[in-house]
């Protein structure tokens, strides 16, 4: 295989799937098929994290699985209001009890492991972040902190992978 065999490929839940599209879910086609890949990319302030997944996706051999990845910086989530858009009325409860110095970190970790969940469940932002919780993972999801300082980010930053399905 060479490069020049695969085409981009994007799926949509709105719009539906194929290399017309620009938006989505991104994906490659190789000759015409899936090439089984799950990809997430995620950019904030000038850094940017992807997660790739070999052998994901959705063909006859299996269930499907899927990587959603987020990377957030934490002056995205200080502004009026953030709380009552996209936390839980459990996890502002947990907020209410924090330092007031953790708070915006943890927002920040809240935000971005609910992207990464809604990326790789295939909806975005179609569903409200409020009726998602951060910290709990549903059944067959496996949703990571990722070590912000260890892949060399500046301070400030919380990102999370998310892996939905056979995994």
């Amino acid at each position: 295989m060479r490069p020049g065999d695969l085409t981009a490929d994007y799926s949509c839940p709105d719009c539906g799937t194929g290399p017309e599209l620009d938006h989505g879910r991104p994906g490659y086609r190789l000759d015409g098929a899936s090439a089984g890949l799950s990809l997430s990319l995620s950019r904030s302030r000038g850094w940017a994290l992807l997660a790739a997944g070999r052998g994901l996706g959705t063909d006859s051999s299996g269930p499907a699985a899927t990587v959603g990845i987020d990377l957030e910086h934490s002056s995205g989530v200080v502004f009026p209001g953030f709380d009552d858009v996209v936390l839980t009325p459990a996890e502002r409860q947990v907020l209410a009890g924090l330092p007031l110095d953790r708070a915006p970190l943890w927002r920040t970790a809240a935000w971005s492991r609910k992207e990464a969940l809604l990326k790789a469940r295939g909806t975005g932002l179609r569903v409200d972040p409020a009726s998602v919780e951060a910290f709990v993972e549903p059944p067959g999801t496996t949703l990571l902190d990722l070590d912000t300082a260890a892949l060399g980010l500046p301070a400030g930053f919380a990102a999370a992978l998310a892996l939905v399905g056979a995994v």
